[in-house]
């Protein structure tokens, strides 16, 4: 069973080796991470296992507009993938949202199946972006509204 929990600053190097372990090339470089661990403290979860390891992580932030955050990136070791981690990870992140805040928007390649993940949970496709990340990186952008 995995603890969700906010992340430790000594856990920033795991949370970048999973980081390349999944998104290789693009993937956030290692500072990034301590700059998140100093700005959004509240929205940088991690997913540790009994053996203290971490299996997973998820990375929110305000934006410009202060009703709205986006999920900049969910990462789960390929270990502990179709075991619900994504979700518990995105469930709590939604659960946990200030007041303020009613909206949620993050982006999706059309083929990761974490799509219908996000469905599942509520987020809505509101626009595709074409080369979003560069030539060849489409993404399609979700948004999730608080009821």
């Amino acid at each position: 069973m995995q603890c969700i929990r906010p992340v430790l600053k000594s856990e920033l190097l795991a949370v970048y080796q999973l980081e390349q372990a999944i998104f290789g090339e693009h993937s956030y470089p290692d500072f990034f991470f301590r700059q998140g661990f100093d700005c959004w403290p509240e929205q940088f979860l991690v997913a540790i296992d009994d053996r203290h390891q971490l299996q997973g992580y998820l990375l929110c932030a305000q934006s410009g507009d202060p009703q709205c955050m986006w999920i900049l990136s969910v990462a789960v070791s390929e270990n502990t993938r179709g075991q619900g981690l994504g979700k518990r990870l995105i469930e709590r992140c939604l659960a946990e949202l200030p007041l303020s805040i009613q909206q949620v928007y993050l982006t999706v390649d059309p083929n990761n199946p974490a799509y219908f993940l996000y469905q599942k949970l509520g987020f809505r496709d509101v626009n595709f972006e074409a080369d979003y990340f560069g030539i060849g990186m489409d993404r399609i952008v979700m948004q999730y509204r608080r009821s």
